[in-house]
């Protein structure tokens, strides 16, 4: 098995690097409104990043954890999860 010399961005600890930190806030920033295909009057323009641990509303539920849990500036909730095919 041949060694890649970059890292995958569809495995969970590259994705949660590159888009749930606040140092790549930018980076996440872009790939939502992109993503999304948010125009210039709508665009995100600021997130805050939250616990990505998401405790069930219904105790009976089970507990969930996400890569990447953010609000923007509005205060819309954005659940980000990357999934492999």
């Amino acid at each position: 098995m041949a060694l890649s010399k970059f890292l995958d961005p569809k495995l969970d600890l590259t994705f949660k690097k590159i888009f749930g930190t606040e140092k790549n806030k930018n980076i996440l920033i872009h790939f939502l409104n992109d993503i999304l295909g948010f125009t210039e009057i709508n665009t995100i323009q600021e997130v805050e990043f939250l616990s990505t641990i998401m405790d069930p509303e219904i105790a009976s539920d089970k507990q969930s954890i996400v890569d990447v849990l953010c609000r923007d500036s509005s205060g819309a909730r954005y659940v980000i999860e990357m999934v492999r095919p």
